[in-house]
């Protein structure tokens, strides 16, 4: 079946075994613990660090644990019961006494020692194991089992290596990565990774190269032993949404959603990974299950598959507390296949993210400002950006991309030409429909500074009605702008702080705007010379979302959906065929680093724009659980009860 991937039912369980878990290993009550979760696809470890498989080749090291385990069995049992398998592979590491008879296969530090982690060596990506002996691995082990796909994991680049203890390791300085970085740059290999230094920034650029040209030859080969292979991050992507013990304030409790967001704004089908452990370092103790429920929740209502990532075998998992909850949350997803599949997000606002790890604080700032004033809004990456379709949104937000690509600049100029509106902040890129006259200066000596919101700036800016300063955060960009240009506010320089009595601005307010607005075509270019959305994530007072909610609707003609939710509800809207559908998210239990059942909420209502005639509405997690009015090109729909979710359906009449 060509690229059965595409608008499949992703309902995924990821038991990842140990090695221990192949011994005594009961394969019926496996299975039926896969379908009392109503999952559509497994993943089971394969190959790579240790091969589940009695395994041919000298250098893949077999499991000692596999008496009485069959992985070919077990896949043949999986699609009997429709249960489609995708191989977990791991090349990122090697046995060390593998490692002692091929040296050249490994990671080196600066000193050429290797990485050694408890028996395990880090390898390199431009050494033989990752690349032709990797080759060989993949077609016995896909000539041996007939997987459906493969999921390689550790298997991306980000310039450092990060060790199980979260320790990071500089670039490798084995001696192809230093020929071939010399061969292309001229440049050593840089010791360490510092931003903003050259070296750094142009190692970064060369191992993206290499990393993509890995995958490129990964994929060619998957296709041709099988052009039905599911590729991951290729043909479908899986974000992992995870947390650590003792991880610092504040929690990332977005993190379902926005992972969701950014894989689907990639185009391709895609899963938020729930991580059932605590930690690297407890990976046998679950996490809270109102967390988990809150993140599957949140994955279902972004349009994404759903997938669990428990350890160990489930049947005699030692924890077993939240079982029930994700059992229950998979049976939805199955119940109401059709209203969860293929749907297409409804949204004003494109948000562009750096990349699919956690977004930085400037971006996690503006994700909470958008979920919590109900502004209807996707995510994306610039690689994403370049191929998507920007017309049907009223902004694009760049939380500080200066370095975007040439295509990338030009596709979003052409957008606001025919009257889009892009939104900036930060250090900016060179774009003519920002206004600039010159380069920027960021200043971040600006403690005790603000911005004051003047009487005549007050109409864009309603909510400072009664308060007229704004702290002006973590730094702040000075620039010129052109004559067309709109300024709104003005930047105080840090006043004097100490004793009650010498706290005043004592100087007069300067040229620099705390946002700038430039009409160009028919649509206009802001710029946010400092960063909201870092203040906001990091400080969270009303001011700065207030700010941002005031700016986009006043200056980009973006509104927030018309509803009495609390700030803590999200919503989202999507469409499919004959239908759509809106979704509400209660993470009111988020208190902290905590999560508890949220209470239930009284009478919720939202409003929407709506053309035409309606067939029915229907409340998808709880019958007569909601009531609606249409008139006058509005649908207002009312929840009487809302409990961590509710799936609303509205179906168009014909």
């Amino acid at each position: 079946m060509a690229n059965w991937w595409n608008n499949y039912p992703w309902r995924v369980i990821q038991p990842n075994f140990r090695e221990i878990d192949t011994k005594d290993f009961d394969e019926n009550r496996f299975i039926e613990e896969l379908k009392s979760f109503f999952c559509t696809m497994v993943m089971l470890n394969a190959a790579g660090l240790i091969a589940s498989y009695p395994t041919k080749l000298e250098d893949h090291v077999t499991s000692p644990y596999l008496e009485g385990f069959d992985l070919k069995h077990l896949v043949e049992r999986c699609h009997e019961e429709g249960i489609k398998v995708i191989a977990r592979t791991d090349f990122s590491k090697i046995p060390e006494q593998v490692a002692e008879r091929h040296p050249d296969w490994v990671y080196r530090h600066a000193d050429g020692t290797w990485l050694n982690y408890n028996g395990y060596v880090q390898t390199c990506l431009l050494g033989g194991y990752q690349g032709a002996y990797m080759d060989e691995i993949l077609k016995e082990m896909f000539a041996e089992i007939p997987f459906d796909g493969m999921y390689c994991n550790m298997g991306s680049a980000t310039g450092y290596i990060v060790d199980y203890s979260m320790k990071r390791h500089g670039p490798c300085q084995c001696d192809a990565c230093k020929a071939a970085f010399k061969a292309k740059t001229g440049m050593d290999v840089p010791v360490d990774l510092k931003p903003g230094d050259r070296a750094s920034m142009v190692y970064f650029g060369f191992q993206q190269q290499i990393a993509s040209a890995q995958k490129k030859r990964v994929t060619q080969l998957l296709r041709q032993i099988n052009p039905d292979l599911a590729y991951c991050s290729i043909d479908y992507g899986r974000q992992e949404v995870h947390t650590d013990y003792l991880e610092a304030l504040p929690a990332w409790q977005y993190m379902a959603s926005s992972n969701a967001r950014a894989q689907r704004g990639m185009g391709i089908e895609s899963t938020i990974v729930n991580v059932d452990f605590m930690g690297f370092a407890y990976r046998h103790t679950s996490c809270s299950g109102p967390l988990q429920e809150l993140r599957l929740w949140q994955g279902i209502s972004n349009f994404s598959g759903i997938d669990y990532y428990v350890m160990g075998r489930l049947y005699d998992k030692e924890d077993q507390s939240t079982f029930d909850r994700v059992k229950r949350i998979f049976r939805y997803a199955a119940e109401h296949e059709n209203e969860t599949v293929g749907v297409d997000s409804v949204a004003d606002v494109l948000l562009v993210r750096d990349s699919y790890v956690i977004p930085n604080k400037e971006e996690r700032g503006w994700i909470r400002i958008l979920t919590e004033s109900h502004i209807l809004f996707d995510e994306t990456l610039p690689a994403g950006l370049a191929k998507k379709e920007l017309g049907a949104y009223k902004a694009v937000i760049l939380p500080e991309k200066m370095r975007l690509q040439s295509p990338v600049i030009e596709k979003l100029e052409a957008y606001v030409s025919e009257g889009g509106t892009v939104i900036t902040t930060g250090m900016v890129p060179a774009m003519a429909c920002l206004g600039l006259s010159g380069s920027m200066k960021k200043n971040s000596d600006i403690k005790g500074s603000m911005f004051r919101i003047r009487p005549e700036d007050k109409k864009q800016f309603p909510s400072f009605e009664k308060r007229n300063l704004l702290i002006a955060g973590n730094a702040v960009m000075e620039a010129s702008y052109s004559e067309k240009t709109e300024l709104y506010g003005v930047y105080l320089e840090p006043e004097r702080f100490g004793p009650p009595e010498l706290c005043y601005p004592d100087k007069a307010p300067t040229a620099f705007p705390a946002a700038a607005r430039t009409p160009y075509g028919k649509g206009c270019g802001i710029v946010i010379p400092w960063y909201p959305g870092e203040a906001y994530y990091e400080d969270g007072h009303e001011a700065f979302r207030l700010f941002a909610a005031d700016l986009l609707g006043s200056l980009a003609h973006v509104s927030p959906v018309e509803c009495n939710l609390s700030p803590m509800v999200e919503i989202t809207r999507g469409k499919k065929d004959d239908f759509e559908i809106i979704h509400l998210v209660n993470g009111i239990g988020h208190f902290g680093n905590s999560y508890f059942d949220p209470p239930v909420l009284a009478d919720q209502q939202v409003t929407i724009p709506w053309e035409g005639e309606i067939e029915s509405v229907t409340n998808l997690d709880q019958e007569d659980g909601v009531t609606f009015h249409l008139e006058e090109g509005k649908l207002t729909l009312m929840v009487p009860k809302l409990g961590y979710h509710a799936g609303i359906l509205i179906r168009k009449k014909a």
